[in-house]
């Protein structure tokens, strides 16, 4: 098992988002004959997942448009170590909602203003707090979530942490849960409210569990995220 330093994970991501080359990715790292100046944010009603696009479950909600975000030190910061840490910049503000609305459940970020284009990351809105776990094999799989207390219903999602974790086969990583039951610290998942499909397992696994506050977009809502709100990491 081999890792970056950490001085080169940051170098990495400071290429990638903030077109700032340090150290050997000053002499390494090749610049296009027209690189790219911005990046663009998008909205999804769904997870668009690793092998997605930036079109994979996109909202279309009235007047929505993907935002632009300059690709330097004013419109992202990298900072940390174990993980390293990219967060916006800057305030980000979506256009305007108009009639019809959508559930927002995660944002993308990628390299075309509009089409598929290529998407780099993504995450969950109102995301947080976080909680690790384990899960048995077992129909449900049922959590043991330290710390954690958790109501019937609450949205989540699960990821796996480290290079040697995996989560419980059954489990998909970034997918919108429901909390189906809880009894203590331990709890199962359900894909739909009211408990009506649990998760079953087929293996034993471990993670981290955040919950969720999806953002509901109506008519003149205007969906903005604080800087630092939009959190990209690199363990």
């Amino acid at each position: 098992m081999a890792n970056f330093t950490a001085a080169q994970e940051a170098a990495v991501l400071n290429a990638l988002m903030t077109a700032t080359f340090t150290g050997a990715w000053n002499t390494i790292a090749q610049n296009a004959s027209a690189p790219a100046t911005n990046l663009y944010l998008s909205l999804h009603n769904a997870s668009p997942g690793d092998a997605g696009s930036q079109t994979t479950n996109e909202t279309a909600y009235t007047n929505y448009a993907r935002v632009a975000v300059p690709r330097t030190t004013a419109g992202f910061t990298v900072s940390g170590a174990t993980p390293t840490v990219v967060q916006n910049a800057a305030v980000v503000n979506f256009p305007q909602c108009g009639a019809t609305g959508d559930t927002i459940t995660h944002w993308g970020l990628g390299l075309s203003v509009s089409g598929a284009g290529t998407l780099l990351a993504y995450g969950t809105v109102g995301a947080g707090p976080a909680f690790g776990f384990t899960c048995t094999l077992a129909s449900p799989g049922s959590m043991t979530v330290p710390g954690s207390s958790f109501s019937a219903n609450q949205r989540c999602s699960v990821y796996p942490v480290g290079p040697f974790a995996a989560l419980p086969t059954g489990f998909a990583e970034g997918t919108v849960y429901f909390v189906g039951t809880v009894s203590g610290i331990n709890v199962t998942l359900s894909t739909t409210t009211a408990n009506a499909n649990p998760v079953n397992t087929s293996s034993v696994g471990a993670g981290v569990v955040i919950l969720q506050t999806p953002l509901v977009v109506s008519n003149l809502i205007t969906p903005s995220f604080a800087a630092n709100a939009l959190n990209i990491y690199l363990n």
